[in-house]
């Protein structure tokens, strides 16, 4: 994700790193080229070019709009709703902690605080399973020995829950607390159990590839009409209108493509390794360690 202080008007205009337009420079050169040649061409033959109105770039351009309008609002709901769940990650790890930290009982205290270190294996391993990585060194670091029985699993975030309630089963079941303080815990891993499947939800369910796919051709199409319908009245300012006309509508087909990729590499994809350094913290501060790791901070304007 993009982290960086507000520029000025001047840098606005300069700013290319970090801007969607590295990532359609081509196409937008592509129009200017071309527009430069219907330009040329209209020259050459005007009178051929005399009968092409702008009424109908007019019409598309308008409907063009409203469809890469909906699709962006689509894809950033989609961003949004990410971004949403794994702010509940937080906080639902953050009161499973302090509960088994306050109610595990002295002759239990060392399984409760591995329970609480498995916790942030756990928020380490789903963000892994997210992106398709590997388990990070950090999951393994924390996490509670495996069941002897254990086999390759697909869904690793999940076997680690199922750890946890076997955690929290065996302590009911050795008479550490009652069945009610018990349901308190169950709640919470549900709370967790669900805020994963919405995540695999968004991660699995992208927007549907014939409406992105109509956008596409629907964008390029009109891009390089409408030098056409420019041509005998702007001259060799088509070019230039064309360009700007094309960044706008690549540029906004191409931040739709990001933001559905909210658990990407993208630039404007979650930073999923600094959400996960914010429970580590949380959690071993809860146990009293020290001295706790440093939040992760952006490199080169960027946080992951």
């Amino acid at each position: 994700m993009i982290v960086r202080d507000r520029p000025s008007v001047w840098q606005l205009f300069v700013i290319y790193r970090l801007s969607i337009l590295r990532q359609i420079v081509w196409q937008v050169l592509s129009v200017a080229a071309f527009s430069a040649w219907v330009v040329a061409a209209s020259q050459r033959w005007p009178a051929t070019f005399r009968s092409f109105s702008v009424a109908p770039f007019t019409l598309l351009g308008i409907a063009l709009s409203i469809f890469l309008g909906f699709r962006n609002s689509a894809c950033y709901e989609r961003w949004w709703e990410a971004r949403r769940q794994l702010g509940a990650l937080i906080g639902v790890q953050r009161s499973l902690a302090r509960l088994t930290r306050q109610t595990a009982p002295d002759s239990d205290q060392a399984l409760a605080e591995n329970a609480i270190l498995h916790q942030i294996a756990y928020t380490y391993s789903l963000m892994a399973h997210l992106r398709d990585q590997p388990t990070p060194a950090e999951a393994a670091a924390y996490a509670l020995p495996p069941p002897a029985s254990a086999v390759t699993l697909r869904n690793l975030p999940d076997s680690m829950l199922q750890q946890l309630a076997a955690v929290y089963a065996s302590m009911m079941r050795r008479g550490n607390f009652g069945e009610m303080l018990y349901c308190r815990f169950d709640e919470r891993l549900t709370e967790l159990a669900a805020i994963q499947v919405a995540c695999e939800r968004i991660k699995g369910t992208p927007t549907p590839f014939t409406y992105t796919l109509l956008l596409h051709r629907t964008a390029y199409a009109f891009c390089f009409l409408l030098p056409f319908g420019l041509a005998q009245t702007f001259h060799y300012g088509t070019i230039l209108f064309c360009s700007l006309v094309a960044y706008a509508f690549f540029g906004l087909d191409t931040l739709g493509d990001d933001l559905q990729e909210p658990f990407g590499n993208g630039l404007n994809a979650l930073p999923l390794s600094a959400m996960a350094r914010t429970v580590e913290i949380s959690l071993l501060q809860i146990l009293g360690r020290t001295p706790l790791p440093l939040p992760l901070q952006p490199i080169d304007s960027i946080l992951r």
